[in-house]
């Protein structure tokens, strides 16, 4: 799998790996709408800060989450960035800034997590204290159906104590359906997708029916018309 677009177009892409992603949504606007005040009550007792950012495109994000965070969190941070683009995870590993303390792997999270659960051992843990997930269920809804939403979801969930989710409405799924289409491209889930209209909310009902966490922050809207929420593991 590799950066690549259809019909000329870069918003024409199967896995929503933009090779220009961070030009038109900067992570500096996406940061603006993070609260600091979530940040230092953590369970672990090691003084690290454990990240798992999935979907990391070129670390753009990565990299200003890592100095904010570390600044809030008042811990030692260590994130593990992963794409399923091995072009875009080459650019974040060139342009990493702190290779001590961010490590970047090209993986499908839904097909393989061997290189995460290595990545914990390291670590000597068994989850990370937070799970990125920015602008990432809509790929995972249109390429793995209702079911794979959940699976992502419960996954997710599980791995860490708190779950950062930015979902992309309804109004993306028929923009990203209708470039792929003018592709002469489809997505073969879609028109099996039961999760539709209202997929935010739905994504939040889930994640706090059946997988044991509450929200506990919910931003303003960004000019994406996205909302950043944070889910934390009830005990």
């Amino acid at each position: 799998m590799s950066l690549e677009y259809h019909n000329s177009d870069p918003g024409a892409v199967e896995f929503g790996n933009f090779i220009n992603y961070y030009q038109f949504n900067t992570p500096e606007e996406r940061l603006a709408v993070f609260p600091s005040h979530v940040w230092s009550n953590w369970q672990s007792t090691d003084g690290k800060l454990l990240v798992l950012d999935i979907g990391c495109n070129a670390g753009n994000f990565t990299q200003l989450f890592y100095k904010f965070i570390r600044e809030h969190s008042k811990r030692d941070v260590y994130i593990l960035g992963i794409d399923i683009d091995p072009v875009l995870i080459e650019r974040a590993q060139e342009d990493n800034a702190h290779p001590s303390n961010i490590k970047y792997l090209n993986l499908d999270f839904m097909k393989d997590t061997r290189c995460i659960d290595e990545y914990l051992t390291f670590h000597s843990r068994t989850s990370f204290d937070v799970v990125l997930c920015l602008s990432i269920t809509m790929w995972i809804h249109l390429n793995h159906g209702d079911e794979g939403l959940k699976m992502f979801l419960r996954r997710a969930s599980t791995l860490s104590d708190l779950v950062v989710i930015e979902p992309q409405p309804w109004k993306c799924y028929r923009t990203a359906v209708r470039r792929m289409t003018k592709a002469k491209k489809h997505f073969p889930q879609f028109p099996n997708l039961k999760l539709c209209d209202g997929v935010d909310v739905a994504i939040s009902e889930f994640l706090e029916n059946e997988c044991q966490v509450g929200k506990i922050y919910e931003s303003a809207e960004t000019k994406w018309k996205r909302r950043i929420n944070i889910y934390r593991k009830v005990v």
